[in-house]
Order: structure tokens, then C-alpha cells, then sequence
């Protein structure tokens, strides 16, 4: 019999800080529902790898924070794999993670079941000096978007704004080697209320919380009911739904955008996993605390349900931010 179990645990990559809103939030989740709660950072992973390939540590469900997904080496990655090895329920699954984080891959999976996704054309590795024909530049047009598949945070992002293409790919390459690259039209955004009709958009187990998100700033705010009614924003719900459902991971966020010329939604970034946590309060670009609070709560309720054999993916929900009284936005 293992000498610790945790019900619930989160691997971080760094050390633990006592004032974090999330950990704290998913400890006191845990506490209300008198389940065990782990923190596993940096200084305990070690330790705590030894007790669980020794069956001396039991996790339950572990949310996956810290682990690098092609990189096997990696301590934290295998970790995680050990947890899931040993019947951990891992937030997220590693290996749907690793499918699913390929640009290259998905965009087709995506074009298959009609999510609506740029114009794209797909420059393979071992392609560095492969020409685009007219026909492709057509496409495309100009300006464009090249970005590795493997990419992630706009880390190798660039914007072309001629049609020499070369020079632009090389210096990608430069970033990531050896990785293929995605060439995508840009799309102009419609302008809603005075900003750009980007969104980044919330999917956990299904359940669906959308926010605005400004490219250049990265600021976040949570879309409204009034302005979901209103800008008719539905087809946010449905595209974050179906790339849900196409990549099968639990908990995830992707960018979409409407065109300015054709009032479409676009899939812009597909599926990003261990999102962005840190809070608005502490942090201009950070995400709005309510929001940090509703995630742990709703992570943590779906991992008791897993604990007591209820849990389901059978309803969906959308999450808007709490009514306020003087609030005329609403």
C-alpha cells in the first residue's frame, strides 16, 4: 500500500508560492470537498518521482502544469507519464497534448471537420528552399503569417509584408529547427466596441468561457452575455467545441478571430494546454481573478466526480462573468 495518496495534484514548474491564487484556489477547492491536495514543484519533484515509481505515492488525478511534450527527457515529463502509467487521471493527457499540439496536424483534422481556419499552406522541414507558386501566393496574399507548427506564446510568430519569402522562413527556422511551418493569410479583424474582435477562448471538459483578448497588449476581459446576444458571438462556442472534440483534451485555450471583410470566425491558434494563470490584479496582461477562481473550481469539481465515479461529459455550459448592478455593459 502506498504511504501518501493525493486525491488531487498539480505539477508546477517552479517553486511553490504561498501567495499564488491558483494553487491556493485549488487547495482550499480541495479542502471544502475533504480531498487531498499536492503540490508538486521543482524542490519536491525529485523526491516525490522516487516515491512514485517505488509505489510509495499514490495520485489520483494530476493536472499537468510543468511537463514539456516532445521533450521525453524532460523530469517533469516523465513524471507525468509515470503518474498515468501507475492510473493517474492526468489533466491533460499527455498524449492527446502531443497530437494535438502539432499545427501541422491538426490544421488538417480541422479543415476536415469544416472548423473555419486560414488560408494555409504547410512548408515541411525538409523543405528549406521551397518556392511558393503564384497560385499559393494568391492564397496567401499579402501581408502573411508564418509560425512553426510546434510552436506556442507567438514564440516564433512573424509577420511577412513582401512577397521574399525566403529570407522570412530562414530566420523562422532559426527558431525552431528541424520544425515544419504553417504559412497563413492575415486576418484583418472587425472592430467591436473600440477593439479588435480577437478572442481567447476557455475549454474545460467541455464547458466554454470566452473572453476578449487583445493581440498587441494580450489583455484579457470576459465576454458578456449582453455581447454575446448582442455581436451575435456563437460561433465561438462552436468552433472551441468542436476543436475540443477533434483533439480530445480537457482543458485548453484557442484563439479566434472574426474577418473585418467577410464577419466569419476564424480559428486563429488552435489548442493551447497548461494556460496562462497568473492574475489580472497583479499582472496587466494576466487573467481576470474571477476567472482564475471559476477554472480551479470547476477543475477541481470535475476531479471529485472522477474520484467517485460520476464524472460525465454529457452537459455543456458557457461562463459569463458575474452580474453587477451598476454595470452598464452587461
Amino acid at each position: 500500500m502506498p504511504e501518501k495518496t493525493a486525491d488531487v495534484a498539480i505539477a508546477w514548474p517552479e517553486p511553490r508560492d504561498k501567495r499564488d491564487p491558483f494553487i491556493n484556489a485549488l487547495d482550499e477547492e480541495c479542502r471544502v470537498r475533504q480531498i487531498s491536495f499536492r503540490c508538486i514543484d521543482e524542490k519536491t519533484l525529485a523526491r516525490d518521482a522516487r516515491d512514485l515509481a517505488a509505489g510509495r505515492l499514490k495520485i489520483r488525478v494530476l493536472i499537468d502544469m510543468a511537463s514539456e511534450t516532445f521533450d521525453t527527457a524532460h523530469p517533469f515529463t516523465q513524471f507525468v507519464y509515470r503518474a498515468k502509467d501507475s492510473g493517474a487521471r492526468i489533466i491533460d493527457d499527455p498524449d492527446a497534448v502531443r497530437s494535438a499540439a502539432d499545427k501541422s496536424i491538426t490544421h488538417f483534422d480541422l479543415v476536415r471537420s469544416r472548423v473555419p481556419v486560414p488560408a494555409t499552406i504547410v512548408i515541411r522541414h525538409w523543405e528549406p528552399s521551397r518556392r511558393l507558386s503564384a497560385q499559393e501566393r494568391e492564397l496567401l496574399g499579402t501581408p502573411f503569417v508564418i509560425k512553426p507548427a510546434l510552436g506556442f506564446g507567438q514564440q516564433g510568430v512573424a509577420i511577412v509584408r513582401s512577397k521574399q519569402t525566403l529570407a522570412e522562413i530562414a530566420r523562422a527556422r532559426k527558431f525552431s529547427p528541424g520544425d515544419n511551418f504553417l504559412l497563413q493569410e492575415f486576418i484583418t479583424t472587425r472592430v467591436i466596441e473600440g477593439r479588435p474582435a480577437w478572442f481567447r477562448v476557455y475549454q474545460l471538459f467541455g464547458e466554454i468561457i470566452p473572453c476578449w483578448w487583445n493581440p498587441e497588449t494580450h489583455e484579457y476581459t470576459q465576454v458578456t452575455l449582453r455581447q454575446m446576444d448582442e455581436h451575435r458571438l456563437m460561433p465561438l462556442m462552436r468552433i472551441a467545441s468542436e476543436i475540443g472534440r477533434i483533439t480530445r483534451v480537457d482543458w485548453f485555450s484557442c484563439e479566434i478571430a472574426q474577418c473585418a471583410k467577410t464577419k466569419r470566425f476564424i480559428a486563429i491558434d488552435y489548442m493551447n494546454d497548461q494556460c496562462a494563470i497568473y492574475p489580472k490584479s497583479e499582472h496587466k496582461d494576466g487573467v481576470p481573478d474571477e476567472l482564475i477562481s471559476l477554472l480551479a473550481r470547476r477543475l477541481i469539481e470535475k476531479a471529485w466526480e472522477h474520484l467517485r465515479g460520476q464524472f460525465t461529459l454529457a452537459h455543456r455550459a458557457i461562463w459569463f462573468p458575474r452580474i453587477k448592478v451598476k454595470d452598464e455593459n452587461i
